[in-house]
């Protein structure tokens, strides 16, 4: 079967409409990283312009005699649902059920052995300065100033359960909170997270939560999966944020 050019040109429109729903709407974060905007605008309007121009040129033209041989049937338009889905249901963001199908990140060798150290940037003056998961791991692990040692600090992310080696726990085991960080696109998609000691209350995996708290000092590096413990003394639950994806820097 081939596919005929009013399918083709509707295809294009189609696809170039979605890819502009998404990105105006924000949705596009939990594909692709935000500094891909602009290309995904550029992207877009590229399909619609070729295929709204296609179409026009076709309309003026009018059907061509053997048009009606080809690409006739239900099938070819089955080709429009992806797009359609795209626009009217968009995928969720990666969240703990992606743990079990992605790897941590490796921010330090898990071999036994002492991180090369180096001096950190002061935290700010707050008094729980607001710090991504990503730099609290790295400065767990590698700050040679120990800007975190007896320092709170704020972090978000949300809840997933693992075993000591990091992998998803069995019931009954740790709780962490983690994030997913992306360098380009959910396809390259890993997660880091950090222990957490002193949370008591129950809420489901995958709930967000802003959390206030200390790093428990050399924990990171004790850790078999390179993660510090943090101490929690105050969190509450958070709606997801708009960027629930980290970026490594």
């Amino acid at each position: 079967m081939r596919m005929n050019r009013e399918t083709q040109n509707l295809l294009l429109v189609l696809i170039g409409g979605a890819v502009l729903w998404t990105a105006l709407d924000g949705n596009y974060q939990r594909y692709v990283k935000p500094g891909l905007f602009p290309f995904l605008i550029a992207s877009g309007i590229g399909f619609v312009l070729l295929g709204g121009i296609a179409i026009v040129r076709d309309l003026r033209r009018g059907p061509e005699p053997d048009e009606h041989h080809h690409g006739s049937g239900r099938a070819q338009w089955a080709l429009l649902a992806p797009a359609t889905a795209l626009l009217l249901i968009p995928p969720p963001a990666l969240g703990a059920a992606a743990v079990t199908t992605s790897s941590p990140i490796q921010v330090a060798p898990t071999a036994a052995g002492q991180p090369e150290l180096e001096a950190f940037p002061p935290l700010p003056n707050d008094p729980a300065p607001t710090v991504s998961l990503y730099d609290l791991v790295q400065r767990a692990l590698f700050d040679s100033t120990h800007s975190l040692d007896g320092r709170e600090v704020t972090i978000t992310g949300f809840l997933v359960g693992m075993g000591a080696d990091g992998q998803p726990r069995q019931p009954g085991g740790t709780v962490d909170l983690a994030r997913m960080l992306i360098t380009c696109c959910v396809a390259d998609a890993r997660y880091i997270y950090v222990h957490l000691s002193g949370r008591t209350e129950p809420f489901d995996d995958d709930s967000w939560l802003e959390v206030r708290g200390t790093v428990d000092p050399g924990s990171a590096t004790r850790d078999h999966g390179k993660a510090p413990t943090f101490r929690v003394t105050d969190y509450h639950r958070i709606p997801a944020p708009a960027r629930t994806y980290e970026l490594p820097r």
